[in-house]
């Protein structure tokens, strides 16, 4: 760990090192629900993300490290897999737990390197209403903000980081876009008025369908027909044209309230880390699937992240290295110089800096939707990606050939098969995966 010193003048700020005037950067993460970075960005108005992505850095692979919200949302604020943090599952779902505040996350490591700390929207990490906000380290926790929605938490956090004269980090936390699962509704009631739901010029249909489940792991079917994606079945392009429009409104809608708290920061804000990101992607209708659930397409795991830091300050970098969202929180706290232990993640700093991280794998997992468990580990490189459901069935893409992942690979014979299970397994090593190894099909062993 660099010595206070040093880490500034790495930043480029040794020179303000004087009396009382030196002060760490202040920290905002902006955190929306249920966001894929695969969205047309030409047919969305975002002026505030894009006043960020002119100042910092647009990772354009970043992941997720499970397309649920309770479990994303814990490794993103203890940069730890679910399987090691316990919340593996959504809050109230088959083997989840709720995050363990002794666990080091954002909240108490900020806290305890002397930082003022504030919580603002969905948590969605504990049983009930009764968050015990200081457990986690925060100072200020406001689930709900004066008025309704989002807008009240906005308005909520930046009132409060308006009133801050110490170092400070924050997390804004908001619903958009993951209202999207109002569309079957909002269908159904505008075609009972003899009306259609309107489509955004340009919206691209689907390139994927329905009909690719048939070669698919059974439990993507059974999710389309038994479970959320029951409203869906018969939906035509058009409909999925209308359900990517209505998505994109939502995701405007973030960026809306995004700007209310990037206006709070005033001229602080070239003296702030920030970062943008979602917790997970939606199925956007990609092989006739809505929402989340037991399939591991790109729109869902694909997630946006841009970053801006102060001794980079107004850079306007656009990355395609393989990150994680488990590589935040240690992000944060090294361009913070605070501490942290225990975190699976890595930081990007080198990536910040437009160096390669060297990074060959990204890795994502998932355990159940409610009392409907499907675990499953997933591995991806920068062409290859395969997904192993730990109770039977398996996909690979070439995602150079196969960007739409329509051709299931897998039990073709095919040498990246083997290798990409092999970096499973010693992932699972790495990272003491109890579930890999638990796991059997048919009495395969894990690499058959």
């Amino acid at each position: 760990m660099l010595d206070r010193r040093t880490f500034l003048a790495t930043l480029g700020l040794a020179g303000a090192l004087s009396a009382q005037t030196t002060r760490r950067p202040n920290v905002l993460v902006f955190l929306s629900d249920q966001e894929s970075e695969r969205v047309p960005r030409e047919l969305l108005r975002l002026p505030n993300r894009e006043r960020l992505e002119r100042r910092g850095v647009r990772f354009t692979r970043a992941w997720c490290a499970t397309p649920q919200c309770s479990p994303a949302r814990g490794a993103l604020w203890t940069g730890r897999w679910p399987h090691r943090t316990g919340v593996v599952a959504n809050i109230g779902a088959e083997g989840a737990s709720p995050l363990d505040p002794k666990i080091p996350s954002i909240g108490s490591v900020f806290r305890n390197a002397g930082y003022e700390t504030g919580y603002f929207g969905k948590w969605h990490l504990s049983e009930g209403r009764n968050v015990d906000a200081k457990a986690f380290g925060y100072d200020a926790f406001r689930e709900r903000g004066d008025s309704p929605g989002d807008a009240g938490v906005a308005a909520a956090a930046a009132q409060w980081i308006e009133a801050r004269e110490r170092p400070w980090m924050a997390v804004v936390s908001l619903i958009q876009p993951h209202d999207v699962y109002d569309f079957p509704r909002a269908r159904a009631e505008a075609e009972a008025r003899d009306e259609q739901m309107p489509v955004r010029p340009g919206t691209p249909a689907p390139a994927s369908g329905a009909e690719d489940l048939a070669e698919r792991p059974e439990p993507q079917r059974a999710y389309r027909e038994q479970d959320q994606g029951q409203p869906v079945i018969g939906y035509d392009s058009k409909d999925w044209q209308r359900y990517r429009s209505f998505y994109y409104d939502l995701i405007e809608d973030a960026d809306r309230n995004l700007g209310v708290v990037l206006d709070s920061l005033g001229d602080r804000v070239s003296d702030t880390v920030i970062a943008y990101t979602s917790d997970h992607g939606d199925g956007l209708g990609a092989h006739g699937l809505p929402f989340k659930g037991p399939f591991f397409y790109e729109e869902v795991l694909n997630i946006p992240l841009v970053l801006t830091w102060p001794a980079h300050y107004g850079q306007a970098l656009v990355s395609d290295e393989l990150v994680s969202q488990v590589d935040l929180l240690p992000t944060l706290c090294e361009l913070a110089g605070v501490e942290l232990e225990g975190a699976d993640g890595a930081s990007l700093r080198p990536a910040l800096e437009g160096k390669p991280l060297g990074r060959e794998e990204m890795f994502a997992e998932y355990h159940s939707k409610q009392r409907w468990a499907n675990p499953a580990r997933i591995v991806r490189t920068k062409r290859w990606k395969l997904a192993e459901y730990l109770r039977g069935g398996r996909e690979l893409y070439d995602l150079d050939k196969d960007p739409n992942e329509r051709e299931n690979l897998a039990g073709k014979g095919l040498p990246e098969e083997k290798e990409l299970l092999g970096r499973l397994d010693e992932h699972a090593r790495r990272t003491t995966d109890v579930a890999w190894f638990e796991r059997t099909e048919k009495g395969r062993p894990v690499n058959g």
